[in-house]
């Protein structure tokens, strides 16, 4: 259904996708395929054991407790213990969080188990597919009672943008000052650049040249000196460019420190 900026307690915001329909009702099934599979096994065992030997009304209490223990107790402690995995969303890369985006406890855990046993069996999934198709982030009735939903833990790989420091900005970009430039603004800066470089029928260009305007006067006051007469864009693509060629630089003498330190270290005698 989309993504969901949570602001955490230290103000940050985070950006976790919710799950999809499909992704939800895909893990859910290979739940439900293991936890039934879990079920039959105990029955079985326990056929060859105590229901032989037990009257019709113990019969139906212990296959009552073991239908509990295997669709209730056993998916409640799971989720728990993981903190909202299962062997389904594991597969399928989500995972089960509060509202406000933290790991979910034993008591969210119980009130979805509890109520997913009643929407998923007594109404053999219909009520958690009505439910999700009309809530903003696919949740079933448990995760409506429990203030959780699920969210994507798998993206997909973004390549680095390779983008040279324009040659208008060359010299420029070798003696500015940049380091105080925040992250926050940088990444909003990368973002940016990315739509552009990626391009397409899609991208609103006017928008994108607005947002590069409002970005790169918001920069301008985090450099110096002051840039020279350039667009926007080439002045977002220095920065960015000439931090990731500083940052390059500075791994790179970081390794050679640590590779002579070790050849000294390895040249030193043995006491």
């Amino acid at each position: 259904m989309g993504s969901r900026s949570v602001i955490t307690g230290e103000a940050v915001a985070l950006d976790l996708p919710s799950a999809s329909l499909i992704t939800r009702g895909a893990s859910l099934l290979v739940d439900l395929i293991l936890y039934w599979a879990i079920l039959a096994a105990v029955v079985l065992l326990s056929s060859f054991t105590v229901l032989n030997a037990a009257d019709p009304a113990l019969q139906a209490a212990l296959g009552l407790g073991a239908m509990v223990l295997c669709l209730v107790v056993v998916p409640i402690a799971v989720e728990t213990l993981s903190r909202g995995r299962s062997v389904g969303k594991l597969i399928f890369g989500i995972r089960t969080v509060r509202d406000d985006g933290g790991s979910v406890r034993l008591r969210h855990c119980t009130v979805r188990g509890l109520a997913g046993f009643g929407e998923i069996y007594l109404t053999m999934g219909l009520l958690p597919l009505i439910t999700a198709m009309f809530t903003e982030r696919t949740k079933r009735l448990g995760d409506v009672m429990a203030g959780t939903y699920a969210v994507r833990m798998r993206h997909p790989a973004v390549p680095p943008m390779m983008l040279p420091v324009p040659a208008p900005m060359g010299a420029w970009a070798q003696i500015a000052d940049i380091g105080r430039v925040p992250d926050e603004l940088a990444a909003r800066a990368a973002r940016l650049l990315r739509a552009l470089q990626q391009g397409g029928s899609k991208v609103n260009l006017p928008a994108l040249t607005a947002a590069a305007d409002a970005l790169a006067a918001d920069m301008q006051r985090h450099v110096s000196p002051a840039p020279p007469t350039t667009s926007s864009v080439e002045f977002l693509s220095a920065v960015m460019a000439e931090r990731r060629n500083r940052e390059y630089r500075r791994l790179r003498r970081q390794g050679q420190r640590i590779a002579s330190l070790q050849q000294r270290i390895h040249a030193l005698p043995y006491p």
